[in-house]
């Protein structure tokens, strides 16, 4: 996906709430130096040839160079993990009660995508996972995903956010109790990039006891360019599914052809252009198969 005219104040904004998050104490003078550097490197560059996972990277490397760090969200991203994984047991009983188990686990994944784990109260979140009912979201192809995925030969699932994971692993263990002999593949990010999922967070929760964890590329979303070898070849692999998960995945896949696999967008509409291209409100969720207009 190209840069939207939406983006280029949004790039800003996150640069700046990065360093709130990580270092709020952080001197006005280092954050107006890394947004300058990005006004620059946006200056330089083709936007209209460079597609939004580079320049992502590019935004939040600007962040960890700034900052002297390699990997400035290492420790929320443990803490997300271990907040998400003090409510698996209680998750786990809600998918197992559920009258559609597999429903209720790609509910329950959506929604670990939604909370701020960091301060939500635990109560409240629990309530949404028994709450939360299918037709809450305001796109919703579920009936297409289960027949596609009754059918499918493989399923790849793009990871997305830490805490989040721990949620995928649920709707993992659910398709994999329906459905056993279903080859599926998770992807993570190469490299440490905001609070992505990478390779350490899959180990973290177990994820990779259950199912094949591959590296896909060290961007906030796909980069075909930068991808792993093994990544491409389960990407283009025939007689498959593919589950994108977030709104980084989404950018990346947007419009891009993938021939003979079915994909599913599942996510959060966290943005103004999310509401433009999807027609939904802020912070409505989205369960949408893939077409050529996305």
């Amino acid at each position: 996906m190209q840069l939207e005219p939406e983006c280029i104040g949004c790039l800003f904004n996150q640069v700046l709430r990065a360093f709130k998050l990580v270092k709020p104490d952080i001197s006005r003078e280092k954050v107006l130096s890394a947004q300058k550097k990005l006004m620059e490197y946006l200056i330089k560059v083709d936007i209209n040839d460079t597609a939004s996972p580079i320049i992502g990277k590019t935004a939040y490397g600007l962040v960890a160079e700034t900052l002297g760090i390699k990997d400035p969200y290492f420790d929320l991203k443990k803490r997300y993990n271990q907040i998400a994984l003090e409510f698996y047991e209680e998750a786990q009983n809600i998918v197992k009660n559920a009258e559609d188990p597999l429903l209720k686990a790609l509910i329950i994944s959506a929604l670990g995508n939604t909370v701020d784990m960091a301060t939500q109260h635990k109560i409240e979140f629990i309530d949404d996972m028994k709450t939360f009912s299918s037709d809450k979201f305001v796109i919703n192809d579920y009936a297409q995903f289960k027949y596609s995925l009754e059918n499918a030969k493989h399923l790849l699932i793009l990871g997305d956010n830490c805490g989040e994971i721990v949620f995928d692993k649920l709707l993992i263990e659910t398709i994999i109790k329906l459905l056993p002999d279903l080859e599926i593949i998770y992807s993570v990010r190469s490299a440490p990039i905001i609070n992505d999922v990478t390779l350490d967070d899959a180990q973290m929760v177990g994820l990779d006891n259950l199912v094949k964890v591959i590296e896909s590329s060290p961007t906030p979303g796909v980069d075909l360019n930068t991808s792993t070898e093994e990544f491409k070849h389960y990407f283009y692999l025939k007689g498959g599914m593919m589950l994108s998960k977030g709104q980084g995945n989404f950018e990346s896949l947007y419009k891009l052809p993938i021939p003979q696999k079915e994909v599913y967008y599942l996510l959060k509409a966290k943005c103004v252009l999310m509401e433009r291209i999807f027609q939904v409100n802020l912070g409505d969720l989205i369960f949408k198969k893939k077409n050529a207009d996305f």
